[in-house]
């Protein structure tokens, strides 16, 4: 009895504490069975959101649905990640994107922002350089380029959109995601991650070299269909 008693003062004066542990978001439930279904090459997405470093998407059909960036940024949330999520493109474009979002609730959830390119291009430029130096993701619409022309590139050259994508990616040693939409099927392909490392030569170069590799990239997509 006296052990007995010993026992249970012991268990009054340390008394076990019971607790479940909170569960961590995971990268492999972030995306639902409908994703896989509208999009592929999801793992390359996932590569770069893990990532502390920030990165470019290169958007080449225009999607006023959003609904790539509406997945980037559930998963952001998802995984609780400091980045965020920028739409870089025209006032027009950008008007019509605020728009499509009608609820309070749903611009909440989506918890990105906009800039517009038809501002300084210096202030832009500078603007895009310091967020991804920051992490964050820039979401670069392909229309972009008809009124942002970064000042490095000479004014006689041809600016595309990838241009301005791969002008940001040496600037700042970041990867590009290129996407594309099969016509067919209408599923949303991400390419592998394009590093601006690949490269060689002076930083001319190098933007071009990049941004030729992107269109090769989207043509490829198109002589599969």
């Amino acid at each position: 009895m006296g052990k007995l008693s010993f026992l249970l003062a012991e268990d009054y004066i340390k008394p076990k504490i019971y607790f479940k542990s909170k569960q961590v978001p995971t990268m492999d439930t972030m995306y639902t069975s409908e994703d896989h279904n509208n999009f592929s090459g999801l793992e390359h997405l996932t590569q770069l959101l893990s990532s502390p470093r920030g990165f470019i998407v290169n958007a080449f059909q225009i999607d006023y649905y959003q609904s790539l960036p509406r997945l980037i940024a559930r998963s952001l949330n998802h995984i609780r990640s400091f980045k965020k999520l920028y739409i870089l493109g025209p006032e027009l474009s950008l008007s019509i994107l605020k728009r499509s979002t009608k609820t309070i609730y749903e611009k909440q959830l989506l918890d990105y922002e906009y800039i517009n390119v038809e501002q300084d291009s210096d202030f832009v430029t500078n603007q895009c350089m310091t967020l991804l130096e920051e992490g964050h993701i820039l979401y670069i619409l392909p229309e972009t380029s008809v009124c942002w022309r970064p000042n490095l590139l000479n004014e006689t050259d041809k600016i595309s959109h990838s241009l301005c994508s791969t002008l940001l990616s040496q600037q700042v040693n970041v990867s590009i995601l290129a996407t594309a939409v099969k016509s067919e099927s209408e599923k949303v392909v991400i390419f592998p991650a394009n590093i601006p490392d690949a490269y060689s030569g002076d930083m001319e170069t190098r933007i071009y070299q990049q941004s030729e590799t992107l269109y090769q990239l989207f043509d490829s997509l198109k002589a599969d269909e």
